[in-house]
């Protein structure tokens, strides 16, 4: 996983740097930025987007740390990786601002650690989600993103013994803030 995320952040930088040459004073439609779950610091990631007007998408990189109190004086340690591909189509489009309705695929890796046993988990997550995004009139190549969306998580978690199916869903809310080159 760290070859990817070392792989997205180059790809940030290489796409920034063919933009700026460009030298248009108009924010292009492709742009890069911060995505992230509201509720707390467990899942943040970087995201590569291209701004929904009227079809566009949305390539992130998620990434999540944790560590607990297992109780008796153990700990668990727990590193998540999820990289995801959303697609973007709006229905409402005005100066400053776009509703759109979309879908995301995402593929998980997660390895968790608790007294010197491992578990390793992987498997894929599909999210139906609408959103909104906006622009300042006075910073038109900053957009700010609110989403909500239903996942569906199907993971497999295999701890050396019999492997178990883990099934996550839910409502989540995330946001984000994007520089449009």
């Amino acid at each position: 996983m760290k070859k990817l995320l070392g792989i997205v952040l180059v790809s940030l930088v290489a796409i920034s740097m063919v933009q700026a040459q460009e030298g248009s004073s108009e924010p292009g439609n492709i742009g890069a930025g911060y995505q992230g779950v509201v509720l707390g610091d467990l899942l943040n990631g970087v995201a590569v987007r291209f701004k929904p007007a009227p079809v566009g998408g949305q390539v992130e990189l998620v990434q999540g740390m944790a560590e607990f109190d297992a109780g008796g004086g153990g700990t668990v340690d727990a590193d998540l990786m999820i990289l995801k591909g959303k697609g973007y189509y709006s229905l409402i489009e005005r100066a400053n601002s776009t509703f759109y309705v979309g879908a995301s695929l995402g593929i998980w890796q997660a390895s968790v650690e608790q007294g010197g046993g491992t578990a390793d988990i992987d498997g894929f997550s599909f999210a139906p989600l609408m959103g909104a995004e906006w622009n300042f009139a006075e910073l038109p190549e900053l957009g700010i993103n609110f989403e909500v969306s239903y996942e569906f998580d199907l993971l497999n978690a295999d701890a050396g013994g019999p492997e178990a199916d883990v099934n996550l869903y839910g409502v989540m809310v995330s946001t984000g803030v994007t520089y449009y080159f």
